[in-house]
């Protein structure tokens, strides 16, 4: 097939012409991006329960979801965190579950449960995940914060228009609270008229929620039947809520008042000491961010045009510019790479076989552009990485042949049968190293769980890039060379005589290369061919030798990104209010500002912090909540080194504050670097198990940080009923409770429509009270008496006040209650911190004799790694597997390819020696990196150990085939392995933290195993084939 594709130039240059525009096109198409998107098919369950203490919802409302939901299939994981009344569900869906099924099934149950729920419980709110990260973020900014509360409606309308822009997911509001149609009673004045709270709640229900009058069949017409609703404020006012003594009607406004409150603030946010209200942008799966931000940016802007003068729109962040900059220096990277092998193939080859190599670069990556779209892969920093690796690995298959075929003109064959025969004697093992590329990337394809979604682009780019250079190197370089030997004939043709030898360059350093070979093959192989036992053993001990270098090498999972902000949690003692929290906050960053010129700009988040821009945000948020975001200087100071210097100064500062201080982490997120759940029954067991616990990590000198997910207990008053004096007055828990919840919380009723737009609506009592006071609340006592009116039971009768603290949360995992302990590590004391704590674990469970009901696990970052790296070295036998099965396939022998991939193992140690000079982090780019190298170098001892085949079949005997061969063989593998180091050469002194390991590995890889190769390959080759040879004999 091939050798017809070669001898009809016109047809094949004309399909590649057609595939490499649709390529073209496809690249203008591909959406844009700073990362690969990193999907979580979580669904969160939002429920309300107002007034309720963490206890009562979990046992209300959690706990009677989880056990409903527990038995679904499909929901990998649940966790909830009960809190004051609100309750919150995560459910992790399976990744082989059918996603649209299990929210079916989940938002049924969510119903059908939730129908047994008390009626002041709201109804739960089932959201659906599946993405992190903003698209930009704005700021409104004004120096009276009353001016930013006034944009209530207006950031209404903001929302839907742009919600409507095709692309957008949606939109989050920050630092401006809601609106709500508050109904205040005054509880004496409805008393004095012989009502109760009861009555308002009916009128009011009556009035607003009407029964459908259906449609009714008048003249031959179908006419539908309407009742005026009640859509003004106002009218309420004048709404009857009942008789009084007098049998007179008691109108609303007589008793109350109506009026529309703001609910109180959530957020307050300053930004360099002005107040600020956040507008963010969250933008859908799979579009490009540059496109989308140039329409949103547009369309906010047009919108600011009307904002009040005493209010500012500024762009507080924005993804576009983070994918600007890294575009710009992969983009930079990519160019040097392409440089650097075109300059690396003219040393070793001739200008026109330069030049299709040259040719090959763009033509390979356009068509392997082609699938992508099909294939769920976008641009991104790493789907660019896979295209700049594939740069030094795509021409070797053009340099192999474009060199085999100038061998065979220089031994005089014609333009056409030397571009055949060249060809077809590396034909086979070129399919065959491509398929052993394939092999390798494509298990990395089903790496599950964030880090495969991270992850996928890159051997997704390699592998269709890949085969796409094949296809060029078997069809485009042969017919260029044909087209360029026959030229330089027609031009030489008479001004030779007739017997002489066309000259034919070998590059730049060709001489030099040839006379490398002849020094390699004379005294090198013939010295290896002699003693081949001895110089592989002798290998074989340096290599495994090296492998002790692993312990010596850091580990880091997924280093922090090199960028310029830092974050500041901050969580401050329960019962904190905001305000006290904002102040707080300010305080940690006017110090910080004061002391340190390297942060240039600071934006506060007192409530529940900074937006989705950086991840996933605070969880359990409330008041004593906050976030303090830090821009610094990356040329005075890194973020790593502004979190080591502050961590420390800060908790010391505030000691009554968890004080946590981090940065955006160049890749999926993976939380702390130890995390320990301890699960049981008992909050109060649990809660010593934890204190021990940290108090013991928190002497350890390795230790930076403990912090735990529950915090201390909050202030609570306990209100002890009179038991004795509710049996006489057949008064009820339930009644007493309404009572206080009323004149606390307030009750919430049905939505209030006004004709455009739905608000909710609040009944209180005695709004005007700034403290409870019990004595002003009544309930009837049910004693019977004289017939007349009923007596009024003061609360402060009823129950008694107590001060006592209550547990502020309550986390579960699976149904089990949790608590989750994280330790953040000191500089290099990782490694001896997780071995003590372990070493606690075992004790303390030994030690309390814990049964079944309790339990302690160690995870964190360190389990994701040793997750990820269980994962990786199953996925590496299955490489290994099918590069053996190809290398069978092709040399009919169960020994060979064992020969052949010894290149994997010299790889591997090159790496090790690489990654240990540099000291670079052993971790998930590194391992990347060095599963890449199993199928990138065992193409050199493919073509190598196939022409020794090749020698051999010709009757070449086996010593004089090897030296031959690598005499021959030197030159492609040289310039194969100088071109994949030159490619990522530009990567490796980028300082990128993320890509710097992967090119370390892979470039100290393929160094060692390009040195190795040729002087072991062959001793392992003399090896094998004598011990053959002395089998058969």
């Amino acid at each position: 097939m091939f050798n017809a594709v070669i001898k009809k130039p016109k047809i094949t240059l004309m399909f590649i012409l057609v595939v490499t525009i649709i390529g073209a096109l496809t690249y203008t198409q591909l959406p844009q991006r700073e990362i690969p998107e990193v999907t979580f098919d979580i669904g969160t369950i939002g429920t309300v329960y107002p007034g309720a203490s963490p206890e009562q919802v979990e046992r209300q409302i959690t706990s009677p979801l989880e056990d409903e939901l527990v038995n679904l299939d499909g929901i990998a994981d649940m966790s909830s965190v009960s809190t004051s009344g609100f309750s919150n569900i995560v459910i992790e869906i399976s990744e082989s579950a059918d996603r649209e099924r299990v929210f079916s099934e989940i938002r049924q149950t969510v119903s059908d449960v939730s129908a047994d729920f008390p009626s002041e419980v709201q109804t739960p709110d089932l959201s659906e995940e599946v993405q992190l990260g903003a698209l930009s973020s704005y700021h409104l900014l004004s120096e009276d914060r009353e001016n930013l509360y006034e944009l209530n409606g207006m950031l209404d309308d903001w929302e839907q228009q742009i919600q409507a822009i095709p692309g957008v997911q949606g939109t989050l509001v920050k630092g401006i609270p809601s609106e709500e149609l508050v109904i205040d009673i005054d509880y004496d004045a409805l008393l004095e008229e012989g009502l109760q709270i009861p009555d308002v709640i009916t009128a009011l229900e009556e009035e607003l929620n009407t029964a459908p009058l259906g449609v009714e069949r008048i003249d031959d017409e179908n006419v539908q039947l309407a009742i005026p609703q009640t859509q003004e404020i106002e009218a309420l006012e004048d709404l009857s809520i009942g008789l009084n003594f007098s049998d007179e009607p008691v109108l609303l406004s007589e008793v109350g008042t109506i009026s529309i409150e703001r609910v109180e603030n959530e957020d307050l946010i300053t930004y360099e000491n002005t107040p600020a209200a956040s507008f963010t942008v969250i933008p859908d799966d799979g579009v490009d961010i540059p496109g989308l931000n140039e329409t949103v940016d547009e369309r906010i802007n047009a919108l600011a045009a009307d904002l009040p003068a005493e209010v500012e729109l500024d762009q507080f962040y924005t993804q576009n510019t983070i994918v600007q900059q890294i575009f710009g220096d992969l983009a930079l990277s990519f160019l040097f790479a392409i440089i650097a092998v075109v300059l690396v193939t003219l040393l070793g080859l001739n200008l026109s076989s330069a030049a299709i190599v040259a040719l090959a670069i763009p033509v390979s990556i356009l068509i392997g552009l082609v699938p992508l779209p099909f294939m769920g892969v976008d641009l991104n920093q790493i789907s660019i990485i896979g295209m700049i690796i594939a740069l030094g690995i795509l021409v070797d298959d053009a340099i192999v042949v474009g060199d085999n075929v100038q061998r065979k003109y220089q031994e005089g064959l014609s333009p056409v049968e030397g571009a055949i025969e060249g060809t077809k004697e590396v034909r086979t093992s070129i399919i065959t190293s491509t398929l052993a590329i394939v092999f390798t990337f494509l298990p990395l394809v089903f790496i599950t769980g964030a880090n495969g979604d991270f992850i996928r682009a890159l051997p997704s780019v390699l592998i269709t890039t890949i085969l796409a250079s094949t296809v060029i190197a078997l069809s485009l370089v042969p017919i260029y060379l044909i087209w360029r030997q026959k030229r330089k004939e027609r031009k030489d043709k008479g001004r030779k005589a007739a017997n002489e030898e066309p000259a034919v360059k070998v590059g730049l350093l060709g001489k030099q290369i040839d006379k490398l070979a002849d020094w390699y093959s004379g005294k090198i192989l013939r010295r290896v061919v002699k003693h081949p036992l001895k110089v592989a053993i002798s290998g074989l001990v340096f290599c495994i030798l090296c492998y002790g270098l692993i312990p010596f090498i850091p580990v880091v999972f997924f280093p922090s990104a090199d960028r310029e902000e830092v974050t500041v949690e901050v969580r401050l003692p329960a019962g904190t209010p905001i305000d006290q929290t904002e102040e707080i906050l300010f305080d940690m960053a006017d110090t910080i500002l004061a002391e340190d010129e390297a942060i240039y700009e600071t934006a506060i988040y007192a409530g529940d912090g900074l937006p989705p821009l950086f991840g996933e945000g605070m969880t359990n948020t409330g008041e004593e909540t906050g976030e303090i975001l830090l821009r610094t200087d990356r040329e005075i100071q890194s973020a790593e080194e502004t979190i080591s210097r502050w961590t420390e100064p800060l908790q010391d500062a505030y000691p009554d504050a968890v004080i946590e201080l981090g940065t955006i982490e160049a890749g999926p997120p993976v939380g702390a670097p130890i995390a320990i759940k301890i699960q049981g029954p008992e909050m109060d067991e649990l809660k010593t198990i934890r204190d021990e616990m940290m108090d013991y990590i928190s002497s350890l000198p390795e230790t930076a940080t403990v912090v735990d997910d529950l915090g201390d207990d909050r202030p609570v008053v306990l209100y002890e009923p009179d038991r004795e004096l509710m049996e006489e007055n057949g008064i009820t828990l339930n009644q007493i409770s309404e009572q206080i919840g009323l004149a606390t919380e307030g009750i919430p009723l049905e939505d209030f429509d006004d004709g455009t737009s739905s608000i909710p609506m609040q009944l209180i009592v005695n709004g005007d009270n700034d403290e409870l006071v019990l004595d002003d609340f009544v309930i009837p006592s049910q004693a019977s008496g004289d017939g007349g009116a009923p007596d009024l039971i003061s609360l402060e009768d009823l129950v008694s006040e107590t001060r006592t603290e209550q547990t502020p949360l309550i986390a579960r995992e699976n149904g089990d209650r949790t608590i989750t302990v994280r330790v953040f590590p000191s500089d290099d004391g990782q490694q001896d911190l997780e071995e003590q704590i372990e070493s606690y674990v075992e004790d303390t469970v030994t030690a309390s004799g814990f049964d079944n009901d309790y339990t302690i696990s160690i995870g964190g970052e360190t389990e994701d790694r040793d997750d990820f790296f269980v994962e990786l070295a199953t996925l590496f036998l299955v490489v290994i597997f099918l590069i053996y099965i190809v290398m069978a396939i092709q040399f009919y022998s169960l020994l060979m390819p064992f020969l052949i991939m010894s290149t994997v193992f010299l790889a591997i140690t090159g790496a090790i020696i690489g990654l240990f000079i540099t000291q670079t982090g052993l971790g998930f780019m590194a391992m990347m990196g060095i599963v890449s190298l199993s199928g990138i170098v065992v193409r050199n001892s493919i073509v190598l150990v196939e022409f020794i085949e090749q020698r051999r079949r010709a009757g070449v005997p086996l010593e004089d085939a090897v030296v031959n061969a690598g005499n021959v063989r030197l030159r492609p593998i040289l310039l194969t392995a100088i071109t994949a180091i030159a490619a990522l050469l530009p990567v490796a002194f980028s300082g990128d933290v993320l890509f710097v390991p992967l090119s370390i590995s892979i470039i100290s890889g393929l160094l060692f195993s390009a040195v190795f190769t040729v002087v072991l390959v062959p001793a392992f080759y003399m090896v094998l084939k004598r011990r053959s040879a002395r089998k058969e004999s």
